[in-house]
């Protein structure tokens, strides 16, 4: 099963990787101060690069750890570029077909009981759906970068609701790991009396985030290789049997 503790040692354990988070911990910074001294404008303009460099650091982490790379975060910008026009065309398809149809479906079907909420039960419930079909398209894209995979029904259509219950676990611990790494800095910031807004804070912060992303392409490396079956030869030559979170001591 998926480790979300594994994926974080991997993540420190890469080489150069405080550099990383504090380089691209630069823009989410910038987008958070800008949000903080109330120009909204600059912020949002600067959130939608900054989101899609995220994603595609992300989606570049899985493929180097399902490849048994070297690095999770790539500093190549043109390797960037690549991945993010792959992405464009593997996944953004189908977000735009699955979020019509449940746009369709939350539209047009009704529920034939009245019971408080049901509307809005019913609603939760597609799209989590819809958003669990997308999220393995792109999962299954990930691994290996290939347009096509993106596609492929098979694979997804046997994947999605695996996926989907390995995020909903996901969540709590993501949320409890990161409690603890802020609270800690945010403690001794108010045992100091600085400010919550101070720039010191909000860069962390911003690295922290950077971190989870390291992170999270290790967890979900492993979640691609459990759910999302490949080809056995991806396994015999880019694994050991105790799966993808030890590419960092097979590497060594």
């Amino acid at each position: 099963m998926a480790s979300l503790t594994d994926a974080f040692n991997d993540a420190f354990g890469e080489e150069n990787a405080i550099v990383k988070f504090v380089v691209y911990a630069i823009p989410v910074f910038l987008c958070a101060y800008l949000y903080l001294s109330n120009s909204r404008f600059g912020c949002y303009t600067l959130a939608i690069p900054t989101a899609l460099l995220l994603l595609t650091l992300m989606t570049n982490g899985i493929n180097n750890i399902r490849s048994n790379k070297r690095e999770i975060l790539t500093l190549n910008p043109v390797l960037l570029i690549t991945v993010l026009i792959k992405l464009f065309f593997a996944v953004f398809p189908v977000f735009c077909i699955m979020t019509f149809i449940g746009y369709l479906i939350i539209t047009f079907v009704k529920i034939p009981f009245d019971i408080p909420n049901i509307t809005l039960i019913f609603n939760c419930i597609v799209f989590l759906i819809v958003f669990s079909v997308i999220f393995t398209s792109y999962l299954s894209f990930s691994k290996t970068l290939s347009i096509e995979a993106g596609y492929n029904l098979k694979v997804i259509s046997e994947s999605a609701m695996d996926v989907l219950i390995c995020l909903l676990f996901l969540i709590p611990q993501l949320i409890i790991a990161n409690g603890i790494i802020i609270g800690i800095v945010w403690y001794l910031f108010f045992v100091f009396h600085l400010p919550i807004n101070n720039p010191l804070f909000i860069f962390y912060c911003s690295a922290v985030l950077v971190f989870n992303i390291s992170a999270l392409a290790g967890y979900f490396a492993q979640v691609s290789y459990e759910l999302i079956r490949g080809k056995d030869d991806e396994y015999k030559d880019n694994y050991y049997m105790k799966g993808p979170t030890d590419y960092i001591n097979k590497r060594k």
